[in-house]
């Protein structure tokens, strides 16, 4: 046996979904397309771009950062280096040994440095036993101040640099500053010049340097102690808010710990002091945001183009559906009207019976009634009698014309509960009983007396099975068998169209679905039936499929949804 040929379902019902609501999921369908084909791509490569840009910009603050920081480092080393000079110049000078123990002259050296730099704040000398021989300043020292034991003596006296700048410390006066010393000469003659320098005067400085408005800026001990910071960094001798940085490499970046800001940082050459700078934020830190405003803006244009393309192909596509709908419509009607030009013939041969009763009748009432042929001996003429078989002759011939309008009239589907069994009957005995009998074939009906009944329009069922018994007719030229079966399977009504005819072959199995494909002879059909009888059955949500064979017969099988029923 050939696999049977199937047309699957597409669902639906003869009446269909509600116009508004077949368009709102039309409408959704389609915007959902266009969100997955345009919309969605487009927000993954935002998201892409966005984080690649969010890279991106970290790295720019990054090495911008690392720039600043070591362009600060450079130039404020030569601050120090300028204000080392500035002391070297004065203690170098061949007249400082005679002005050296005299205030006015050392006086005169002060007012010079202030014209080079405003950071320095006294000046004093410093003898080889630490003795502070000499002072000009702010501070009025009430007793004799020695250095002896201050690390920076000690460190200037035995190292072998010939300056010292010292971190910030409290000293003699009780207030954080900077002691910056040169010294001149060995052992009894050695001389020491030392200054003090404002932290305020630096902290200045250094919010004037290049790149200051973009970042903090601060500069710090090895062991993360604050000297020089502006207010966002912290107080002087505190703890930096940051990690101390590393001394290897003497360049670098560091990553926030514990919620602490990211910064760079550059050793300073004069001193073991490392500058930070973390960013100030201000327009940089705002393009991410504007730019995701801009991108939010853009989808929330794109959203309002997919849904105004939206709602147009769904109307699109909706109108070509009805317009489809109207076609299809017309194919059936046109289908079925091919079918009553075949039924033509065998529908007037069923009206010519019961008019011929007619007449028959009718004349022998003239007869019985005509005074020539009277006798006496005949017996009255039940009139009655002749008049209901007239009668019954003349519904029968309603009963046909009515059943061949019905089909042929085109009308709204109408789908109610029907009995299969009385369809079946119909076309094989009202409509095609005669072409049945001439062509010599054999009716056989194998019907499930328990099969509930199909909610289905009577008029699309009916011009289905006259499809299906037409082409067994058709395909048993000789005469042959046709049953008609139904019954159940797997909950699905099933109704059979068996016929014994020439069958078919595995390439015309495949076809005979599609429109417009017949294995007739030319003029004989038009190879819509089938194509329709499809459309209609997959309308109720079954299927229709065909086994065959060539010279074995052929079947064509539907199944339906099966109401459920309790069995008598």
């Amino acid at each position: 046996m050939h696999t049977p040929a199937a047309v699957e379902p597409r669902g639906g019902t003869p009446a269909g979904p509600r116009p508004d609501r077949h368009y709102r999921e039309l409408f959704w369908a389609i915007v959902g397309r266009l969100v997955l084909l345009y919309f969605v791509p487009l927000l993954l490569l935002a998201v892409f771009f966005h984080v690649q840009y969010g890279f991106l910009l970290r790295d720019s603050q990054r090495a911008h950062l690392q720039v600043v920081a070591e362009h600060q480092a450079t130039t404020f080393d030569l601050f120090l280096r300028e204000r080392l000079v500035n002391l070297a110049n004065i203690i170098d000078d061949p007249l400082f040994p005679e002005g050296a123990g005299d205030p006015a002259r050392l006086r005169a050296f002060l007012d010079e440095l202030g014209h080079t730099s405003d950071a320095f704040v006294d000046l004093g000398v410093v003898d080889a036993d630490g003795r502070l021989a000499a002072y000009v300043g702010p501070v009025d020292f009430h007793q004799p101040i020695t250095y002896r034991d201050e690390p920076w003596f000690q460190s200037l006296v035995s190292g072998t640099r010939r300056w010292v700048i010292t971190e910030i410390y409290l000293g003699f006066r009780g207030s954080p500053h900077f002691t910056i010393a040169v010294r001149r000469g060995q052992a009894e003659t050695l001389r020491i010049l030392r200054s003090t320098l404002s932290p305020e005067r630096l902290t200045t400085y250094l919010t004037s340097l290049e790149g200051a408005s973009e970042v903090h800026a601060a500069v710090v001990t090895g062991t993360g102690a604050l000297q020089i910071a502006t207010a966002r960094m912290g107080a002087q001798l505190a703890a930096a808010v940051v990690t101390p940085p590393p001394s290897d490499p003497p360049r670098g970046f560091v990553t926030g710990a514990e919620g602490g800001p990211d910064y760079a940082y550059a050793w300073l050459r004069e001193t073991p002091w490392a500058l930070i700078v973390t960013s100030a934020g201000g327009a940089a830190t705002g393009v991410p945001g504007r730019l995701s405003l801009a991108t939010l803006a853009v989808f929330v244009v794109m959203g309002g183009l997919i849904l105004v393309r939206g709602r147009q192909v769904a109307g699109r596509e909706l109108a070509t559906e009805q317009t489809q709908a109207e076609l299809s419509g017309q194919l059936v009607q046109a289908e079925k009207l091919a079918s009553v030009g075949e039924l033509a013939a065998g529908i007037a041969h069923e009206i010519n019976n019961p008019l011929a009763i007619i007449a028959e009748e009718v004349g022998l009432l003239k007869d019985s009634l005509d005074p020539a042929f009277a006798r006496e001996d005949d017996p009255p003429v039940e009139v009655e009698r002749h008049l209901d078989i007239i009668h019954d002759a003349v519904f029968r011939c309603r009963d046909i014309t009515r059943k061949l309008l019905t089909f042929v009239r085109r009308t709204e589907v109408q789908a109610a509960p029907q009995d299969i069994h009385a369809i079946l009957d119909d076309v094989a005995t009202v409509m095609l009983g005669n072409e049945l009998a001439i062509s010599n074939v054999e009716v056989v009906r194998d019907y499930d007396t328990g099969l509930p009944p199909i909610h289905a329009d009577r008029n699309q069922f009916v011009q289905v099975f006259v499809n299906l018994v037409k082409n067994a007719i058709d395909a048993m030229p000789e005469g042959g068998t046709l049953t008609l079966a139904t019954g159940r399977r797997n909950g699905r009504a099933v109704i059979s169209v068996k016929d014994t005819g020439c069958g078919m072959t595995r390439d015309q199995m495949q076809r005979v679905f599609m429109p417009f494909y017949t294995t007739k002879d030319p003029g004989k059909g038009t190879g819509l039936g089938l194509s329709v009888s499809t459309l209609i059955i997959q309308s109720y949500e079954g299927s229709l499929y065909v086994e065959s064979a060539p010279g074995k017969g052929t079947t064509f099988t539907i199944e339906l949804p099966c109401p459920t029923s309790n069995r008598t």
